[in-house]
């Protein structure tokens, strides 16, 4: 693919310190990520649905047809960025988690473990960091929340001597993991429900790190606020200290 297709694409130029190859990456990945992030939901709810829907193999089959057609696109997302990347080793050492994600729900244990990516894909809308954390914290957690819920709901309700067989514990499991609480009263016993917890618990020290670096953040942003508020209002003058007389000037 060639770069000069988003060179004539995208008006202005490469920012500076950043190669055209580099450009080209952040060119795709900005007009690439608000369509992944729709397809990331649309994704979710269809996999919502298999999961808690009856339906007829003729649907069911309809709806896994989607759900790969889908997955197909993330696919194809990762090879464009790989294509137009100058450096392909340090292109697949920055995101060998996503292709790690994007080949293990090939087998059938970890299927789940395609709307993770999916969601994933949502945090690419944000520029900035703070936004990142604030997409992060308002929507990507919650959806989480939800997706383990359904993933461990679909591994533990049909399973010998499983505590988890209604949604609704699922999701209360997925809160009391990720909060690190950990009541005891439902856990998992298959393999996947157990890899989904795993996932859980790294997400919640996560959130209580995006918390604290949220809250720190917001501090210094007041702190440096103040300081520069102070530093613009205008001085007072201190009093000038007049000498003390002599003894022949008091006579």
């Amino acid at each position: 693919m060639s770069l000069d297709y988003f060179d004539a694409t995208e008006q202005g130029s490469p920012a500076a310190g950043e190669t055209r190859v580099e450009h080209a990456v952040h060119i795709w990945e900005r007009w690439s990520s608000l369509p992944l992030a729709v397809l990331a939901l649309v994704y979710l709810a269809l996999y919502a649905l298999e999961v808690l829907a009856e339906f007829t193999p003729a649907a069911l089959f309809d709806v896994v047809l989607v759900n790969d057609i889908i997955w197909g696109i993330f696919i194809v997302d990762f090879i464009v960025r790989f294509a137009i990347s100058h450096d392909k080793w340090r292109f697949v050492k920055r995101n060998m988690v996503e292709l790690i994600s994007l080949l293990l729900p090939f087998f059938r244990a970890f299927r789940m473990f395609r709307v993770i990516v999916a969601i994933g894909f949502l945090t690419r809308v944000a520029q900035s960091l703070q936004g990142k954390i604030n997409l992060y914290l308002g929507l990507v957690l919650p959806l989480l929340v939800f997706t383990c819920s359904l993933g461990v709901y679909e591994a533990e309700h049909k399973a010998p001597g499983a505590t988890i067989t209604q949604f609704g514990d699922a999701v209360w499991w997925a809160f009391v993991t990720i909060t690190t609480i950990g009541y005891g009263d439902y856990y998992p016993i298959t393999f996947e429900g157990r890899a989904i917890a795993v996932l859980l618990m790294l997400s919640g020290l996560a959130l209580v790190s995006l918390i604290t670096i949220s809250i720190g953040s917001w501090f210094l942003s007041r702190l440096e606020l103040d300081l520069d508020i102070k530093q613009r209002a205008p001085g007072k003058r201190a009093p000038k200290r007049t000498a003390p007389k002599g003894r022949h000037e008091a006579n």
